[in-house]
């Protein structure tokens, strides 16, 4: 339903919230921002609210700018500011530090280690490890996640329109879930995207000649595709029986207050928050 919503809708239902409070309140994109950010939240001070995607936020909040309405920020993707368009820079708008919120959280390595050992097999994990030739888990789930983010990025770039979201990372993994089948990778976005077979050479192509202009890898990588490729790893050769949505959930929630200390975004609403004389967060 969410993405059913326009910005004069959300902006309609926050003003009748806060009819009945004093409330902060931070739009989000979805819901699993807010299961990142509410833990860390002080309830009597701020709420958050899932209203759907980047343009609708942004226009909520620009919308009550004008009309003098001082208690609403929104928190939304980074995606690809400053790669392939301008980063919106206003009062009150907060970019993600990564790529999207699930990508954010999956960046603080140390809580995906200790996921990654609560729903797998040990002895199946470390061998999974010493076989691969990625000195550890984080970094090979990152290159199986990398060629999935770099079609969704050449897509985006040259507007070739594939549909790259929520994509099945579990059938373009290889064998020894070391990588990606980058031909079946590039076969699947064009028939979930109902293109022709004879784009694949130019859509090759076009991939081929991002590979060589990557300059900071990390901008590449979304939330779905790392948490998706953890979990297949986890099934597929370390003995997991866990669903996706389980090990995502739990990467989550394992983001904790030293991680909000650590983080460009959580400080950076914790400045709103005190400009307004209130402390958002517990943590901070």
């Amino acid at each position: 339903m969410l993405d059913l919503l326009t910005a004069d809708d959300v902006l309609s239902h926050v003003m009748m919230l806060a009819d009945t409070n004093e409330l902060l309140y931070l739009l989000v994109e979805g819901d699993t921002d807010c299961s990142v950010i509410d833990p860390h939240i002080d309830m009597a001070v701020c709420d958050t609210l899932p209203s759907g995607g980047k343009t609708v936020v942004l226009g909520a909040v620009r919308m009550a700018r004008e009309e003098g309405f001082n208690r609403l920020a929104a928190i939304v993707d980074l995606d690809w500011a400053e790669i392939l368009y301008p980063k919106t820079k206003e009062d009150g708008v907060f970019f993600t530090d990564h790529y999207d919120i699930d990508a954010t959280v999956f960046f603080r390595e140390q809580n995906v280690l200790r996921v990654a050992g609560t729903f797998s097999n040990r002895a199946q994990l470390r061998s999974y490890v010493a076989n691969s030739d990625c000195p550890t888990l984080h970094e090979a789930v990152k290159q199986i996640a990398l060629p999935v983010g770099l079609l969704r990025f050449t897509s985006e770039k040259h507007r070739l329109q594939l549909n790259m979201r929520d994509f099945p990372i579990s059938v373009i993994l290889n064998e020894d879930a070391s990588g990606i089948d980058v031909d079946n990778l590039i076969n699947i976005a064009l028939k979930r995207s109902g293109k022709e077979d004879d784009c694949k050479e130019e859509v090759t192509r076009l991939y081929r000649e991002e590979i060589e202009e990557i300059i900071d890898p990390v901008r590449y990588f979304s939330g779905h595709d790392l948490l998706a490729a953890l979990a297949t790893v986890l099934h597929k050769k370390c003995g997991s029986k866990a669903s996706i949505d389980a090990i995502s959930r739990a990467v989550r929630g394992a983001y904790s207050c030293s991680d909000v200390r650590e983080s460009p975004l959580f400080s950076s609403i914790s400045k709103w928050g005190s400009s307004r004389q209130r402390e958002i967060f517990t943590c901070l």
